[in-house]
């Protein structure tokens, strides 16, 4: 009876070998898809944690809400600290593209004193100080390239979701083994 309620909680071993087939091939593709070399967007790694590095084009005015750290609803890790801003602007580089006028990068804003942003950008080579990149309302109509980024998930929740298949498997066979060894001495 027990071994019965083994095999229908995990499963034939054919079967679970088959599921841990098709989650290795999904992690597979899943790692090739967050690779840098795939992605839409730029991966860089600050302080440890990886990030996709992306733009969005407009003025504060019309998109206050992505200029903040995560933690108060925003885009912008780096938002409040010159030093971050400047590390991811170093970081991406002219990884996203010549974009903005002067010639670099997408702008990393990092406050809103008005009448200005006070930013981060980088041309590839040197990151500088762009205070002229003007925030309200609109930029007199020319259109600021802003760098967004969010926290690049890991893949270990994809691989930790083997080991209870990995478990079952091993359940099996032992029951199959016990299975043959009753059958064995009752013979």
């Amino acid at each position: 009876m027990t071994s019965n309620l083994r095999s229908f909680a995990c499963g034939s071993a054919r079967l679970g070998h088959r599921i841990q087939l098709a989650l290795g091939a999904a992690a597979a593709l899943a790692a090739i898809s967050l690779s840098p070399g795939s992605a839409q967007a730029y991966v860089v790694t600050v302080g440890g944690v990886q990030y996709d590095v992306t733009t969005f084009t407009g003025s504060y005015d019309d998109k206050t809400s992505k200029f903040a750290t995560a933690a108060n609803g925003g885009v912008m890790p780096w938002w409040g600290s010159s030093t971050l801003a400047s590390e991811f602007a170093t970081q991406v580089g002219s990884g996203l593209g010549i974009i903005n006028n002067p010639p670099g990068g997408p702008a990393f804003a990092y406050s809103n004193s008005y009448p200005f942003a006070n930013t981060k950008m980088s041309n590839g080579t040197n990151t500088f100080d762009n205070s002229y990149l003007q925030m309200y309302p609109n930029n007199n109509g020319i259109p600021i390239v802003w760098a967004q980024a969010t926290p690049v998930p890991g893949p270990l929740p994809l691989f930790g979701a083997a080991l209870p298949l990995g478990f079952c498997s091993r359940l099996s066979r032992r029951s199959k083994r016990l299975r043959q060894g009753v059958t064995s001495r009752r013979a």
